[in-house]
């Protein structure tokens, strides 16, 4: 994921990007017929692309989720991001069940392992979630800042090395750790969703924003969610 501005004079300016070899990004667990299925965001084997759309700062991309052998789809998810010459990132993570049987315990999760300030300097990053606005804080001794809020809330949250940033089916949950930092950190959200029903869809939605200080960053949170309805669909 990556994050950018056009600067007056027209050049592309780098904001955030976000390495994918850590595989950030959306991941989900959930238990079908008793057993443990688990998606990344940059895996293979069992996720497949449906379709994808772009258009003008949009893209729509659809993924099945085929969690045992008999390739089977599961869950479909639905993926809408909008950014447009704005400091400002737009996200709908969409999953719906797609079988005849219910989806039991669904937990999605968001991970991102920002670089702020780029390699140079990432290793000074600093996370911070505040628990009463439900906003995730990453900044550097830069001025640069990125904030996360979502819709709903996070039930979880953890701020941790990147390469320790991971669920499994002893470990389904996050560690509500409320900082971290100055080192190398990557973000995590989760969202403890419960159950799905045949044909139901249950939704995320993320507002990412960066500024050069903290006031700003947070004060562009609710511009991000007025243009939501607008933006994406």
């Amino acid at each position: 994921m990556r994050l950018s501005l056009i600067d007056p004079a027209g050049k592309d300016r780098l904001l955030i990007r976000n390495p994918a070899e850590y595989k950030s990004g959306f991941w989900q667990t959930y238990y079908m017929d008793g057993l443990f299925c688990r998606s990344e965001s940059t895996e293979s084997k069992s996720i497949t692309l449906g379709s994808e759309e772009y258009g003008r700062g949009t893209l729509r991309v659809s993924l099945n989720h085929a969690p045992l052998l008999d390739n089977m789809n599961a869950v479909r998810m639905d993926i809408n991001v909008w950014s447009y010459n704005k400091p400002i990132m737009l996200i709908r993570h969409r999953t719906t069940n797609v079988m005849d049987k219910p989806i039991e315990d669904l937990k999605i999760y968001n991970f991102m392992d920002f670089d702020v300030g780029g390699p140079a300097s990432y290793k000074d990053d600093k996370g911070i979630f505040d628990v009463d606005t439900g906003v995730m804080l990453v900044y550097d001794g830069n001025p640069l800042h990125v904030a996360l809020a979502s819709r709903p809330k996070a039930d979880r949250w953890e701020i941790s090395p990147p390469i320790k940033l991971s669920v499994d089916e002893k470990s389904r949950d996050l560690k509500n750790n409320l900082e971290l930092g100055p080192k190398d950190v990557a973000t995590g959200l989760q969202w403890n969703l419960g159950n799905l029903e045949p044909n139901e869809s249950k939704t995320v939605d993320i507002v990412m924003t960066s500024a050069t200080n903290l006031e700003e960053v947070k004060t562009l949170i609710p511009q991000g969610w007025s243009l939501f309805d607008k933006k994406i669909r």
